[in-house]
């Protein structure tokens, strides 16, 4: 597992702040988070014949490049490419919060270490029990339904396009 949050830790060390100076603002974050619900929305309709392999974990360690994006999360971009692979989704689901867990617990602590400060315990704990909740969501998720996570970005990016759009609306 360590092995996979490599590409994801170095990536973050080199571009973080330059991915989120470009990428940080409202209009990209929304187009983001609906790019990756469309993908995500894509790859779950695949079928699940596969076991998480070596090929498949390296793929998913370079997925977790693209959370340095706002709007896309570790374990939603591992969870994409996972299942676009073919991955069971349970399977694909376990792994991903697994392997999620170093690069999440090390930018945590880059975060803490940049800033000084301890991030607020309110949103860190909603973030953390929001990802254990669409976790949950994913496995029960039926093969009949579009998965829980991408009508969660769909919907995240509609509303932030919406209050977007009625700012500008505003004198």
């Amino acid at each position: 597992m360590l092995l996979t949050s490599l590409p994801a830790a170095a990536a973050g060390l080199v571009a973080q702040d330059a991915v989120e100076r470009r990428l940080g603002r409202p209009g990209p974050t929304a187009a983001l988070l609906a790019g990756a619900g469309a993908l995500l929305w894509a790859a779950d309709r695949r079928p699940q014949d596969r076991p998480v392999g070596p090929k498949e974990a390296a793929a998913a360690a370079l997925a977790q490049v693209a959370a340095l994006a706002p709007g896309v999360s570790r374990s939603g971009a591992t969870l994409t490419v996972l299942r676009a692979l073919r991955v069971d989704r349970a399977d694909a689901t376990r792994f991903s919060m697994l392997m999620s867990l170093p690069v999440t617990c090390g930018a945590a602590l880059l975060t803490v270490i940049r800033g000084r400060t301890a991030p607020p315990a309110v949103p860190t704990t909603l973030a953390a029990l929001s990802a254990l909740g669409m976790s949950v969501a994913i496995n029960r998720a039926s093969r009949r339904f579009v998965s829980a996570a991408a009508l969660y970005r769909l919907g995240l990016a509609t509303a932030v396009a919406a209050r977007l759009r009625s700012r500008r609306e505003q004198p």
